[in-house]
């Protein structure tokens, strides 16, 4: 009996043996069968990456977007970049628009931007602060030439022309901000031209006071006696000239540009970049001020405000445009 059943013992243990055998053939294929499909997915994702590279490498921000949706946005790379990408389109529309105060946030978050470490991003990012650190530029030559001319300093606003002519134009705001300085040079020939017709219509003026200086000679001695007889009357008379001068003197110790600028802050109104300001009367008491607006919507009827600006007091009024008065 015992010889009978150490056979089936024997037979129990190999099969025992081979189905282990079998399990673990199976294990190794299956793993084995999962590398293709993951090599497969780094290779597809890896291609989604080096085409939207070439799109940014062109500044082509929003299609390069567009191509990494495509990919596994679980993919840390890809998440990174699509994060960069978004903060740069935010920046580069707000600078477009040439809305620099809007900007400056977004310029900010965007230079701090360190998570990703794509090539092709980090230099459109690197271009696109450049093109904002020039742009901010210009707009300064621009907003102070605009506001020197306003106030006739031609010299001043034509050396900032200059340097705004000088920026490249690296950005289309840069060129319209150009462009828009050609009405500039337009006024400050016009106003040059004016001013030598005048002196020299002042010349001609003096050559002839010249000539008939001499026949003024003859009765100058004539008139030196009565000079003198009225000297002490004028004297009285220049002393009273002298203090009403004083008095009008302490309101245009200002210079029109400190008038303007004094004026801006304290009519507590939001002006825009391309509004002009023109001081068109002046009294002891305050200063009549013209704001020309530049508007490109037709719908705006009103492109000048008249205000008054009372030095002494800081108060402001404008001038209703229906009624004439100022409130």
């Amino acid at each position: 009996m015992d010889n009978a059943r150490r056979p089936h013992f024997g037979v129990l243990i190999v099969l025992f043996i081979g189905l282990f055998t079998l399990a673990g053939c199976a294990k190794m294929t299956n793993g084995t069968s999962n590398n293709p499909t993951s090599s497969v997915a780094t290779s597809g994702t890896a291609k989604i990456l080096t085409k939207a590279d070439q799109q940014i490498s062109h500044r082509q921000i929003n299609a390069a977007i567009k191509t990494l949706k495509t990919a596994d946005t679980s993919n840390t790379t890809v998440k990174n970049l699509l994060t960069g990408l978004h903060h740069y389109q935010k920046a580069a529309t707000a600078l477009n628009k040439n809305q620099l105060s809007v900007a400056k946030t977004y310029f900010n978050t965007l230079s701090n931007y360190q998570a990703s470490t794509d090539a092709s991003f980090n230099a459109a990012k690197t271009a696109l602060i450049k093109e904002y650190q020039q742009v901010k530029q210009a707009n300064s030559y621009y907003n102070t030439a605009r506001d020197e001319l306003s106030v006739h300093d031609l010299t001043a606003a034509k050396t900032n022309i200059d340097k705004l002519d000088k920026i490249p134009a690296s950005h289309p705001v840069i060129k319209q901000l150009q462009k828009k300085t050609l009405a500039m040079k337009q006024a400050i020939m016009n106003y040059e031209a004016s001013q030598s017709t005048s002196s020299g219509s002042e010349s001609s003026t003096v050559t002839e006071s010249d000539s008939s200086s001499s026949s003024a000679t003859t009765s100058s001695s004539t008139s030196s006696s009565s000079a003198s007889s009225t000297s002490d009357s004028s004297s009285a008379d220049s002393s009273s000239t002298a203090t009403s001068d004083a008095t009008s003197s302490t309101s245009s110790t200002l210079t029109t540009k400190q008038v303007l600028s004094n004026f801006r802050a304290a009519a507590g109104v939001s002006f825009a970049q391309d509004d002009q300001f023109n001081v068109i009367k002046q009294t002891d008491k305050y200063y009549q001020i013209e704001v020309m607006h530049d508007s490109e919507d037709t719908d705006v009827t009103n492109l000048t405000d008249i205000y008054r600006y009372y030095p002494t007091s800081g108060r402001v009024t404008k001038q209703n445009s229906s009624t004439g008065e100022f409130e």
